[in-house]
């Protein structure tokens, strides 16, 4: 079981505010994977902190039509208790539990949102108080999984970048850790580190900086890993017009 720990969850404000406070939570699992005919699972969550903490629940419907995350109120979830205060070094289980049947064609994607009420803040402390939100992904497997079906694209996005996509053919997510690109000619690979989930149906980009002019491309590689393996595909170069 995999366990996340959210000590410092905003870095970008604690760089930028000179005195920052947070309370501490740790999350396991930190993802959910009901499988067919499953419709219930918990989640723990521990509170490393020396104070009390007071954590809500917002469940979410997860789609990526666009190309990006999109969450919207669910009404197919339920999560006991929707709100608790954990005490300090205290544990807290939440159950969550799907309120009809799963589709057994396709997977079906959720998120949990662990959210602190922020709390008072300590007198005499004059900085930022930073109230931490922690998402946890929850899928509703198929019957069948056709997951890993990733179809690749390269193309010319302007300003000297390349847009690299990848299309989920499969009735499954796919979580790319990592990739490399290999273009003809280019003698070195070009490394995008960045992880994506690429739910069924969607296509989800990433925006590189182009090591080459667009016009130059040919033919191009992608070489990577994710939760469902190591892939090695080729892109298909759409044509700069």
């Amino acid at each position: 079981m995999t366990t996340a720990r959210f000590a410092w969850a905003t870095a970008v404000l604690l760089v930028l505010a000179p005195s920052a406070w947070a309370g501490s939570f740790s999350v396991s699992p930190t993802r959910i994977e009901l499988q067919p005919g499953q419709r219930a699972a918990v989640v723990t969550l521990r509170n490393v902190d020396a104070a009390p903490l007071t954590i809500q629940i917002e469940l979410v419907d997860w789609s990526q039509s666009t190309g990006d995350d999109q969450y919207t109120p669910s009404r197919e979830l339920l999560a006991t208790p929707p709100v608790f205060t954990l005490a300090p070094q205290s544990e807290q289980v939440v159950r969550i539990a799907l309120r009809g049947v799963p589709d057994q064609v396709t997977e079906k994607a959720y998120r949990i949102f662990f959210q602190e009420v922020p709390r008072a803040a300590e007198p005499g402390f004059n900085g930022l108080n930073v109230a931490l939100r922690v998402g946890v992904p929850i899928f509703t497997q198929p019957l069948q999984s056709s997951a890993g079906k990733l179809e690749w694209a390269l193309h010319e996005a302007g300003d000297g970048k390349l847009r690299i996509e990848a299309s989920n053919r499969g009735n499954a997510h796919v979580q790319v850790t990592g990739f490399e690109l290999s273009m003809a000619g280019v003698p070195d690979r070009l490394p995008v580190e960045q992880m994506r989930y690429v739910l069924p149906g969607a296509t989800i980009g990433w925006t590189v900086d182009a090591p080459v002019k667009p016009a130059t491309l040919a033919e191009a590689w992608i070489v990577g890993s994710s939760d469902r393996g190591d892939f090695d595909a080729q892109a298909a170069v759409k044509a700069v017009n």
